[in-house]
């Protein structure tokens, strides 16, 4: 498995970073907010979104990140790579005051780069509730195509697809 960000993607307004020490208080706002959680399954109980904050800081599992603020320094939000339905799926989030400002969409255009430079997968898909028109815009911008609906937690899901190369691959009947 190739190293998990070695170096610090950086955008104009962003750069990823593994978690760290610190960032806790950002990691539990992001948890318990009802907002941020809104199409995430809800807030989680703070006691529970403290344990989850350290865990991912003292574990430093591959795959884990958060989005930190190029000038403040100051974490915006977090995210992931993992293997959840299949293919490999970036997941991300940010804290409220940060949202309708462009940063989480370049922050999932520099995962994207990284992931189709530093691996060798064909596919990247992202997830979000049919009810959630601001992600499935975001993903739209950049550059992600729908690919299908499918039910989880008794509620619709849209699959969008980020391919190598920026296009599906051409089905063989056509």
């Amino acid at each position: 498995m190739t190293e998990w960000l070695p170096f610090s993607p950086e955008g104009e307004r962003v750069r990823l970073r593994p978690p760290g020490y610190g960032d806790e208080p950002a990691l539990i706002e992001m948890a318990t907010d009802p907002h941020v959680r809104s199409y995430i399954g809800g807030p989680i109980d703070p006691t529970v979104a403290a344990a989850n904050a350290m865990q991912k800081i003292s574990a430093q599992a591959w795959g884990q990140f958060v989005i930190v603020g190029r000038v403040s320094g100051e974490v915006v939000g977090s995210g992931s790579l993992a293997r959840k339905r299949g293919p490999w799926e970036v997941s991300y989030q940010l804290r409220r005051a940060y949202w309708g400002h462009g940063l989480a969409g370049e922050a999932v255009e520099l995962i994207r780069v990284w992931f189709f430079e530093n691996l060798d997968e064909n596919l990247l898909i992202a997830t979000t509730q049919r009810a959630n028109d601001r992600s499935k815009r975001l993903l739209s911008r950049a550059g992600a195509v729908f690919a299908g609906t499918f039910e989880q937690y008794g509620l619709v899901q849209e699959r969008f697809e980020f391919h190598r190369g920026g296009h599906p691959p051409l089905c063989p009947d056509a």
